[in-house]
């Protein structure tokens, strides 16, 4: 970790979706996996955007046929 107050800034940028988890946790200085650790000590909700239900359905029918 690079030091607290930068981690503090990307998990702040992060929170409000300014950044991704990968730029947060280049920012952090650690990996990305380190940063969900960080992010899960702090009690802090990781943020995942699932995809349209189109697009969804759409890989059903492309593997369903």
């Amino acid at each position: 970790m690079k030091n607290l107050e930068s981690t503090e800034m990307a998990v702040e940028l992060y929170k409000s979706e300014k950044i991704s988890m990968s730029r947060a946790a280049e920012i952090a200085g650690i990996s990305i996996e380190g940063f969900k650790s960080f992010l899960e000590s702090r009690g802090i909700k990781r943020i995942v955007h699932a995809p349209p239900r189109e697009r969804l359905e759409k890989g059903v029918d492309a593997i369903l046929g």
